[in-house]
């Protein structure tokens, strides 16, 4: 329902007192359960539903959050393993279909909102029949992986800086096995062709450096300590910090004898590989 209809079709179904103390009663409890779907932190969360919210949060995704209250109102308590598993489910499609996709969000909305209308109305009673109708929205990895290798973020954007970081973090991850705290100063998001590029980046045309500069691909995880020597150096001093640094990924940059859109394309593509083993819902057929 529409904010600006919400009152009139109120009005139009609540006709009793006992009908309005019953919504009222609702209302009171249901309130708390919207505020903790909003704080990762509310003791209500076990780690693994934490993470998925902390991602929610990141991604500034709140479509889904009518069908969480509803799955939350209807398998909290007795199915709690299944509904962990449908908010890691809308943690990584999200990252799919809002982050990285940028496909239309109404669609998306239509679908959570039914989802959520039909727990509350007992015609979907399973968490499995829940995480059926998720499937609609899911891009799937050839799509995820398209749009991925071509995805540009600007940073200069501290929401988009954020989800840069983790997302670096969590390829990281995958590739090393080494869980590094993405929010922790001692590290910092460093572009290879620099922001600002200085002399030393003029064998790239100004058109090639703008399609480049924001790229996923040149983008890696650094030493804070290290990054700060770099500056707006060329690609041999820092490819001399980066075989240094303790990120995989970012020792691998170090390989490469020069730095070029085709060398950001290709790191990319590798990128997006990993990327759709990371954020992914394994659908039971």
């Amino acid at each position: 329902m529409r904010k600006t209809d919400l009152f009139k079709t109120i009005r139009k179904r609540i006709v009793t007192h006992e009908a309005a103390f019953e919504l009222l009663h609702d209302f009171d409890h249901l309130a708390a359960v919207y505020a903790a779907l909003r704080d990762p932190q509310d003791g209500t969360w076990s780690d693994e539903e934490k993470s998925a919210l902390e991602q929610l949060l990141m991604f500034n995704v709140r479509q889904p959050l009518a069908m969480l209250i509803a799955c939350w109102w209807k398998f909290y308590e007795y199915e709690r393993k299944e509904f962990t598993g449908i908010m890691k489910a809308v943690a990584a499609i999200s990252f799919r279909y809002n982050v990285i996709c940028d496909l239309q969000t109404h669609e998306q909305e239509r679908l959570y909102n039914e989802i959520a209308w039909k727990v509350s109305m007992g015609s979907i009673g399973h968490p499995s029949d829940v995480m059926a109708a998720l499937r609609e929205l899911y891009p799937d990895d050839q799509q995820f992986m398209i749009a991925f290798a071509d995805k540009e973020l600007r940073t200069t954007n501290s929401q988009n800086k954020k989800v840069m970081r983790y997302s670096l973090f969590e390829i990281e991850r995958e590739r090393s096995e080494q869980n590094f705290d993405f929010e922790s100063g001692a590290y910092s998001l460093e572009h290879v062709l620099p922001e600002s590029p200085s002399e030393a980046w003029l064998f790239l045309d100004e058109t090639k450096q703008e399609r480049m500069v924001y790229r996923i691909g040149n983008m890696k995880p650094l030493e804070t300590t290290r990054n700060k020597e770099l500056g707006k150096g060329d690609y041999s001093t820092k490819r001399a910090a980066y075989e240094q640094s303790a990120f995989g990924i970012t020792r691998e940059i170090a390989g490469q004898d020069g730095w070029d859109e085709q060398k950001v394309e290709a790191r990319q593509k590798q990128m997006a590989e990993a990327a759709a083993r990371i954020w992914r819902v394994d659908f039971v057929e």
